[in-house]
């Protein structure tokens, strides 16, 4: 109850704080989900770039988020972009592992037919390929956007105004109270929550409508 009566004390300031990290997280989670379906695509044509791409995002992810951030923050200033930029790379790896693997996952039997019928390689992809990778494409989503709910709250380290904030104010300063840190965790273990209940939800409907059109 007194982490709840903080936050409400507190919401003229928590408010921009929740606001600007749904920011965050929505413009990360939607260019990184671009350009990972774009190279996960050319990974699954080409062994050699999936080995190169998969391998460079994957040590990406090993850097911790405070010093990527804070190197970040040399090119593009403080605030928003640094972690922004940063959170797109991180979340890159499995919406890229995962666009390769569904793709190369598809039957080449019904690629092969999709052709017999006179289809292009585009039009394989786009009405073949892709519709059934969909749901493992979104689970590498769904796995990209829980990881940068939690991670962007090491931005307030750079100065983003969002939900790392009222933690690491507590965290640095004598007169942090726990409802102050629970202010910050709270909203985003919600956020987080919701997200991967929505995310799952599509991904077990898409799964299910593939299993009905194959029966058919």
């Amino acid at each position: 109850m007194s982490t709840l009566r903080y936050i409400v004390d507190n919401w003229d300031t928590l408010r921009p704080q929740v606001l600007d990290h749904l920011k965050i997280v929505g413009i990360c989670v939607l260019v990184a989900a671009a350009a990972g379906l774009l190279l996960g695509i050319v990974a699954a044509r080409s062994d050699r770039f999936a080995a190169f791409i998969l391998a460079l995002t994957s040590i990406i992810l090993t850097v911790p988020s405070f010093a990527l951030f804070g190197l970040l923050s040399i090119w593009v200033g403080l605030g928003d972009p640094p972690v922004i930029v940063g959170l797109i790379l991180y979340a890159l790896l499995p919406i890229v592992r995962n666009t390769r693997e569904g793709i190369v996952a598809v039957d080449a039997a019904v690629a092969e037919a999709a052709r017999g019928m006179g289809m292009t390689s585009l039009q394989v992809l786009a009405r073949v390929e892709l519709p059934l990778a969909v749901p493992v494409i979104l689970a590498g989503l769904r796995q990209a956007t829980v990881m940068v709910v939690a991670i962007a709250t090491v931005g307030a380290a750079v100065g983003a105004n969002d939900l790392g904030q009222p933690i690491f104010a507590a965290l640095t300063r004598d007169t942090g109270t726990l409802e102050q840190v629970l202010a910050g965790v709270l909203p985003v273990a919600l956020i987080g929550i919701v997200a991967d209940v929505v995310l799952a939800a599509a991904q077990r409907g898409l799964s299910k409508g593939r299993v009905a059109v194959a029966a058919t």
